[in-house]
């Protein structure tokens, strides 16, 4: 699941559990601090969305979404599985639904519920994108 939503919730975990480890293990901790603790866990897991992405890249196996170079082709994308691993502006190899082999720049890391967004970079495939 290349999605962030399954890293949002971890993030979400793993800082809670440590805010109440944290404020156990400090001695004479009182309400604030773990207050402090909580606020600071839950600040975490707003960005994560933000940086996870960045951190990950996009990898084999990921789901992505082929794009047009006109906005308006965007609306309706076609979907591939990256065979390659990349990062932004990165040339991947992606196998498209129908089977054919493209070569795409990625121009697009997933969004919270989006797959990672790349464009055919290869002049010689042409894939009708409806």
């Amino acid at each position: 699941m290349n999605l962030n939503f399954g890293a949002t919730l971890s993030t979400f975990l793993i800082t809670f559990a440590l805010a109440f480890i944290i404020f156990a293990l400090v001695p004479g901790g009182d309400l604030l601090l773990l207050a402090k603790l909580v606020a600071l866990a839950f600040g975490i897991t707003l960005l994560s969305p933000v940086w996870y992405p960045h951190i990950r890249g996009v990898r084999k196996g990921d789901r992505v979404s082929i794009v047009g170079m006109s906005p308006f082709v965007e609306l309706r994308s076609k979907y591939g599985l990256a065979q390659t691993n990349g990062r932004l502006g990165n040339a991947i190899t992606v196998i498209t639904d129908d089977g054919s082999e493209v070569l795409c720049e990625v121009v697009a890391y997933a969004g919270m519920f989006s797959h990672a967004k790349v464009k055919i970079k290869d002049n010689a495939q042409v894939i009708e994108v409806r």
